[in-house]
């Protein structure tokens, strides 16, 4: 696949030679860096937004609330692994700011949730976990909405009820694959 990208990007630029088209190419590669590091820029800027908020709920023991609603949710999911407190801290605080669309944040707690749950031996918890995690459920899915406000987008929810109807199904059929497949 490599090789396949080096050799289309190689024809791609003689073709931009023979077409006389070297202003726009040249254009173009030099505006590049520039709009990454624009995007970049409202991306970390958003994170830290929506992370200062998750800390203040986490500061104020809303927190403690969101988790008591989530129990059930996680109960379903992740089974008996979750009566460990450490465990259900963790893998409430990913799904919470999975819900959010705060992937990038959802992280933090995932990497400790699979080290905590890799340690206790929940095999099939990790599994479980990663299917979360890359299905992309998000009720409030706040960096695509960042991403689409940054590039000035007319409709800025146009996405949405594709996005959650597509996470959703995905969620709920990785999480039956997983416990019919590898039932503990």
């Amino acid at each position: 696949m490599n090789k396949f990208f080096q050799y289309t990007l190689i024809i791609l630029l003689i073709i931009g030679f023979i077409m006389n088209h070297q202003q726009q190419m040249l254009e173009s590669l030099l505006k590049t860096p520039f709009e990454v590091f624009e995007l970049t820029k409202t991306l970390i800027l958003s994170l830290c937004l929506w992370n200062g908020l998750l800390k203040v709920i986490q500061a104020s023991r809303m927190m403690d609330h969101f988790t008591f609603l989530l129990r059930p949710i996680l109960k379903f999911i992740y089974g008996k692994c979750i009566e460990e407190e450490s465990l259900y801290q963790n893998l409430s605080s990913n799904l919470l700011a999975n819900l959010l669309g705060l992937g990038t944040l959802a992280t933090l707690s995932g990497l400790k949730a699979i080290q905590l749950l890799k340690e206790k031996g929940y095999r099939q918890a990790i599994m479980l976990l990663v299917v979360m995690n890359t299905a992309g459920f998000s009720i409030l899915p706040t960096t695509m909405m960042t991403l689409r406000q940054s590039y000035h987008s007319m409709h800025l929810l146009a996405f949405y009820p594709y996005s959650l109807f597509i996470g959703f199904i995905i969620s709920v059929v990785g999480i039956l694959i997983i416990k019919v497949i590898d039932h503990e």
